[in-house]
């Protein structure tokens, strides 16, 4: 089990799963133990513990129930066991199904955030804002970053004037490196949260990248 990571496994006889020996079987039975034994010089069979069995087929609901009472399933039954899964298999699947809208997130809200701090006074990130999109669906000019579009907030950023005169404040001095790293954020944050297309590991690193170098600015101004 060391050896594999595993945190427990069945047991078997003659074909048929009799228990699951764990780590919390092991230190549930440690009773049995006499003072002057080993547990090691003990069967297996003797420290056991039953798992539930679901159907491949069950409700994901039932599965999960059972795995938050027991810390593991059984798919299958005691005849043809086909997986165990583990609160850490859904833990890893939970993060993989997610961390693309995450990672995404972190991004958008480091750039808002060092948007924002850029801006010495509410009249320049009003004028800002209103050179994007001078007025919104009712007619009324946005004076907030949050009522842009992450398509917008680039836009504003990535001004030549702008860059040099504001946003080198807070992103430095390269317009070309910030706009390298924020355009193609752009086209995967549309994929994630528009499209719901499948996202390639080369883009999930590139949006990693510009988090870790966002929130390495977010830092230095803070």
């Amino acid at each position: 089990m060391a050896r594999h990571g595993f945190d427990q496994m069945p047991v078997t006889s003659n074909g048929i799963v009799v228990g699951v020996f764990s780590y919390r079987s092991l230190a549930l039975n440690l009773g049995i133990v006499r003072r002057q034994d080993s547990a090691l010089s003990y069967p297996v069979g003797d420290f056991l513990e039953d798992l539930t069995f679901v159907r491949s087929g069950s409700e994901v609901e039932d599965a999960l129930e059972a795995i938050h009472h027991q810390g593991a399933v059984l798919v299958g039954d005691e005849e043809r066991l086909l997986a165990v899964v583990t609160t850490a298999d859904i833990s890893s699947y939970l993060w993989n199904a997610t961390r693309q809208f995450m990672i995404v997130r972190d991004v958008e809200l480091a750039t808002r955030y060092l948007a924002q701090r850029a801006c010495a006074t509410d009249d320049e990130l009003r004028a800002l804002v209103a050179a994007v999109r001078p007025a919104g669906l009712d007619g009324v000019p946005p004076d907030r970053l949050e009522d842009l579009t992450f398509g917008e907030l680039i836009s504003v950023i990535n001004g030549p004037e702008r860059f040099g005169r504001v946003f080198s404040r807070t992103f430095g001095s390269s317009r070309e490196l910030v706009f390298s790293m924020l355009e193609p954020v752009r086209d995967v944050r549309n994929k994630v949260f528009h499209f719901r297309d499948a996202v390639t590991p080369d883009e999930v690193n590139l949006v990693m990248n510009a988090r870790v170098w966002l929130q390495r600015r977010v830092r230095m101004v803070q």
